[in-house]
């Protein structure tokens, strides 16, 4: 080989030496920015996160506790037992009936009547009431075994006056008078129930083969109305206007 080419070549490993040098600097300086190629770490996150404010802590400044009382009624609510703005407590009805007041007291007064009469006949048993015409009170019959009573009672029943005369019973009488479960009061009350007005009799019948008190009763019109009530069970057997 020639000097020259040795020459050559060796200008040739001097440069590729100052190369390698270079990038071994330059490396040196990457691997202290960021060794090993490992990503820098940043900061960590936090975990957990903040506890709510409980019942027993103050509220913050400006805000309201998180819970709520459990005791006290809550808004829009009323304690129970105590009505509502805008609502009334109805007061519990003691009566069903939708008869008015007079009707009311037309049973009262026919019931006090047929009381009155029972209690002054010893063992008596009401099956027959009427109006008398003009005076005002009573007339009242009564079954006492197998004979017959009347008496004649004031319009508020306080005064009782026994009639003359105690007749049989007759057959028809007896056989209606043991099929009575209910009594004369009830039945004209529920036939007052039926038909406002004023009692002008009662007594025992028969109607379509049923035993009944027909009830005869006086409108507000003044037009004469029959009501038959079942004396068994009590039940409105017919009305015949």
């Amino acid at each position: 080989m020639k000097h020259t080419d040795q020459k050559t070549l060796s200008l040739a490993a001097l440069t590729l030496s100052a190369l390698l040098l270079a990038g071994c600097g330059n490396g040196s300086t990457g691997g202290a920015e960021n060794t090993g190629g490992a990503e820098p770490t940043t900061a960590a996150e936090p975990t957990g996160t903040p506890a709510e404010p409980t019942g027993t802590e103050d509220a913050t400044a400006g805000g309201s506790p998180s819970a709520s009382p459990t005791d006290g009624a809550t808004a829009g609510e009323s304690p129970s037992g105590t009505a509502t703005a805008g609502e009334s407590a109805s007061p519990t009805s003691t009566g069903t009936s939708s008869a008015s007041p007079g009707t009311g007291s037309e049973a009262a007064a026919v019931a006090g009547a047929v009381v009155a009469a029972e209690e002054a006949v010893t063992g008596g048993q009401a099956f027959e009431i009427d109006r008398k015409d003009g005076e005002g009170g009573w007339e009242v019959k009564l079954a006492v075994g197998d004979r017959e009573k009347e008496v004649d009672v004031s319009e508020d029943g306080s005064e009782v006056t026994p009639q003359d005369g105690d007749d049989q019973l007759d057959q028809e009488d007896r056989e209606l008078i043991a099929q009575v479960q209910v009594s004369l009061e009830e039945a004209v009350r529920t036939a007052l129930n039926e038909v406002d007005g004023t009692l002008d009799g009662a007594q025992l019948d028969t109607e379509d083969g049923t035993t009944v008190w027909e009830v005869d009763i006086d409108d507000t019109e003044g037009t004469s109305v029959d009501v038959y009530v079942n004396v068994d069970n009590g039940s409105v057997v017919k009305v015949d206007r």
